[in-house]
């Protein structure tokens, strides 16, 4: 297929799905404390895209359903292990530049989340890390980005549904950021209304923890609730300060004076 027809092209549209696929799992390191460059910006021209990456998704590869290849040598093999390699891989993506790089992260953890699903298909733990390495494979593959995405969600719910306690509510809480922060059909899962949903699940099992109330204020500001996402600002924020030794402390308080600045 050409690689740019259109308005806008492949170039631009394979852009903008990149864009939105990172940002859908650069929550999971912005909570351990990694740095995450750049906020995900407005999605533009997505009208324009709607043709080409109709076009895109024809041609697209299926999920993998084959099973996958071997583990690194010493790999874990327990479900925490698993759990903790995946979000190892999560962080080192995050930190690389190299397209080929995180490609080989996103498929290395994918193999984790299989190898964790095969041992407890219905461990949180394992479901969860399932939903960050289809985020980490999205980022990958952003031809691929909604249909990888999708399959988060389901990762996602799936662990709500075992433990919606677990990683300090992260099911609902990633949930509400996939569906805030990526285009909607056809282009993608997007729903604000669902999103905003979600980051008040997660804020009413988790209300101290700062991420949850950070997904809600950009979520009440994505629907429209400019008030009350600056209150849920301010109440990250006063989180944040009240955790002197967290990890991602830093971060949750730039990110809570940076949604309070606003206009």
């Amino acid at each position: 297929m050409g690689r740019g027809s259109g308005v806008v092209g492949f170039a631009a549209c394979r852009g903008v799905l990149a864009r939105m696929a990172s940002d859908a799992w650069a929550d999971h390191a912005a909570r351990r404390g990694v740095a995450v460059s750049g906020t995900f910006p407005a999605v533009r021209n997505l009208a324009a895209c709607v043709a080409v990456v109709l076009l895109v998704s024809a041609c697209s590869l299926p999920r993998r359903t084959t099973a996958p290849g071997p583990l690194p040598s010493g790999a874990p093999t327990s479900v925490e292990g698993l759990a903790a390699a995946i979000d190892a891989d999560s962080q080192r993506s995050d930190h690389e530049s190299d397209g080929r790089v995180r490609g080989a992260l996103a498929d290395e953890a994918l193999g984790y989340a299989d190898a964790c699903i095969a041992k407890a298909p219905k461990a949180a733990a394992c479901l969860y890390g399932q939903g960050v390495a289809l985020g980490l494979q999205a980022r990958a593959h952003p031809t691929r980005a909604s249909e990888l995405l999708k399959s988060m969600l389901e990762s996602l719910s799936g662990a709500d549904a075992v433990d919606p306690n677990y990683d300090q509510a992260g099911p609902s809480r990633v949930r509400a950021l996939v569906l805030i922060r990526a285009p909607g059909w056809p282009l993608g899962p997007g729903d604000a209304d669902a999103g905003l949903e979600s980051a008040r699940r997660a804020v009413g099992l988790r209300p101290q923890y700062p991420p949850n109330l950070l997904a809600l204020a950009e979520a009440l500001s994505k629907t429209g609730d400019a008030g009350g996402a600056r209150d849920a600002y301010a109440k990250a924020r006063d989180a944040a300060q009240a955790m002197p030794d967290a990890a991602g402390r830093d971060g949750w308080l730039r990110e809570a004076d940076q949604g309070l600045q606003r206009k």
